[in-house]
């Protein structure tokens, strides 16, 4: 007859649930790491939208101003301080200004290669 100590199963039965245990951390890590590479890919492309968020907006900042004073020389020169030739002046360079920075919008190309999938 077989006689099974308790001390010996609830030993056994820990080493079962520590393999287990260490199966499941395996799976654990190699889905993170396969999180981390996509969050890392999405990064990038955050960083490239920032920065071209942030040359737009130093571009509108300079136009903004053009626009401004150009309205200031177009009040100026209705209350009669300032002549009308320069109060045009001004207002046309805020529009070149204005057409200069639509007319940069054009889509740059990728440069970033996609990678392709080898299936053996």
């Amino acid at each position: 007859m077989i006689t099974i100590e308790v001390k010996t199963a609830l030993l056994y039965l820990l080493l079962v649930a520590a393999i287990v245990l260490v199966g499941y951390l395996i799976v654990v890590v190699k889905n993170l790491v396969t999180t981390l590479k996509e969050v890392n890919k999405i990064l990038e492309d955050v960083s490239v939208v920032s920065g071209v968020a942030a040359d737009k907006a130093v571009q509108l900042d300079s136009v903004v101003g053009d626009v401004q004073s150009a309205v200031a020389d177009l009040s100026n020169a209705m209350r009669g301080e300032q002549s009308t030739i320069g109060a045009v002046s001004n207002f046309a360079k805020s529009v070149g200004s204005l057409a200069a920075i639509f007319k940069s919008d054009k889509p740059k190309k990728n440069k970033r290669k996609k990678k392709s999938i080898n299936k053996k």
